[in-house]
């Protein structure tokens, strides 16, 4: 059906010559001399676009249009007319045309409308396909959980997954938070609409703000940001403790009235679905001021809290499954476990988690040479695997950034904001460089 083109138009000459042009560029030509005719030839073979003229005998292009949408909704139709006819054609994109072309009909930009519109339906195969496949992959069925704690997160997920309430997601790194954020997209109400990643951790935090929200430009002219963009879609904040606490309020500030908030008038709608995810509980990030107050609306949202792999070690024989399924499908290679290789990832400790253990089955895969993924490679990849993994603290002693941060903090008990002011950087980069050296907030 790709690249096949119909072309309706009752003056002989037309037919040719368009036929002639559009040959030239290497599309399937049909033709048909009548709107009746060109019914007969869609009905007997499918084609990706429909090129007629408006005004015709006994069924017009109008008339015509209205047919092709009813009984061939997969044509795309583009219309032809002459100037006198021009708010007819301009009413037929109301209708569902995909284009008009006005006559008399240069060659250059008859070929450039069809490429555009053959173009955009292949996007649009991809961007379905695309759909599809994120829908399966995200799919509730493909959560592992056979532990009890992860049998409570999918029951959660079953709950929120059609609604549009914010949801809260907490727990370790490379614990699979960004996994079941898709998963309440993808298997939820919102499937078919957008999804979207924004985060926290990852720099210049300053343009957060104009990604989520938009920005004026110089010009005048008002840019929309993903929450406005994505209109019925899903935006998940990652990192939420780690966005500029100015986007924090304005992200709170949003929940709160159900309006974007823009500096223009009426300001619009949120429609958008928001997921956050954290490492540390709402209440504790609100209670140590690494959260805005506009967002202590969080703390009655429904929290999943999303397990670490030491607590669900019942699921690494389903994890390992998924990714030798994975990985037989990406690179076409298929995998088996050697005997105790599930004991021995059990047994392991895994700070990096999820994430951790698939890059560690991932090394150990390249390591194989008979396609068994056996203790010998496994105990390798887990000696070289360090994802995650935090150096001791007394690592860090002949660190004078380490000794400063401390210092800092020590001397300013419960006011990360005075701390950072006392090193000369902002509160999130402060707060980046506790977590990377495990220094606690001090209570005041």
């Amino acid at each position: 059906m790709l690249d096949r083109i119909l072309i309706v138009d009752d003056d002989p000459l037309v037919l040719e010559t368009l036929s002639e042009v559009l040959t030239r560029e290497g599309f399937q030509i049909s033709q048909a001399a009548s709107g009746r005719q060109a019914l007969a030839t869609l009905s007997a073979e499918p084609h990706a676009l429909l090129l007629s003229d408006i005004r015709m005998p006994e069924i017009d292009g109008m008339e015509l249009l209205r047919e092709v949408r009813r009984l061939h909704p997969g044509t795309d139709v583009l219309l032809m007319t002459g100037f006198g006819s021009l708010d007819g054609a301009i009413d037929a994109m109301s209708l569902g045309a995909a284009d008009y072309l006005i006559k008399p009909l240069k060659p250059k930009e008859i070929i450039a409308r069809v490429r555009s519109i053959l173009q955009r339906r292949k996007l649009e195969s991809e961007l379905h396909s695309l759909q599809s496949e994120l829908r399966s992959r995200y799919d509730m069925h493909n959560l592992v959980a056979t532990s009890p704690r992860m049998t409570a997160v999918v029951a959660a997920v079953q709950r929120v997954k059609d609604s549009s309430e914010p949801v809260v997601l907490f727990g370790e790194e490379g614990s699979g938070r960004r996994f079941i954020a898709r998963t309440v997209h993808f298997s939820g109400a919102r499937r078919s609409s957008e999804f979207a990643l924004v985060d926290g951790r990852v720099p210049p935090q300053e343009g957060l703000g104009v990604l989520l929200f938009g920005e004026r430009s110089e010009s005048g002219r008002r840019r929309r940001g993903l929450l406005e963009r994505l209109g019925e879609g899903t935006v998940h904040v990652a990192a939420l403790d780690l966005v500029p606490p100015e986007v924090q309020a304005r992200l709170g500030r949003s929940l709160a009235t159900g309006q974007i908030e823009v500096d223009s008038e009426p300001k619009p709608r949120l429609t958008v679905r928001l997921v956050f995810s954290t490492e540390e509980p709402i209440t504790e990030l609100l209670t140590t001021e690494r959260l805005a107050p506009e967002l202590g609306l969080l703390r009655d949202l429904l929290t999943i809290h999303v397990p670490p792999l030491r607590h669900r070690a019942d699921d690494i024989p389903g994890l390992v499954a998924t990714f030798l399924d994975d990985y037989a499908r990406e690179h076409g290679r298929n995998l088996r476990v050697g005997p105790r290789v599930i004991e021995l990832l059990s047994s392991h400790a895994m700070p990096g988690n999820v994430r951790q253990l698939f890059a560690v089955l991932g090394h150990a895969a390249t390591l194989s040479i008979d396609g068994i993924l056996g203790v010998k490679n496994l105990e390798r990849s887990l000696r070289q695997s360090n994802l995650s993994a935090e150096r001791p603290i007394s690592d860090h002693l002949g660190d004078r950034e380490y000794q400063l941060v401390l210092r800092a903090v020590q001397r300013n008990p419960g006011r990360l904001d005075q701390a950072a002011r006392e090193l000369g950087v902002s509160r999130t980069t402060l707060w980046r460089r506790m977590r990377k050296y495990g220094i606690k907030l001090i209570a005041g």
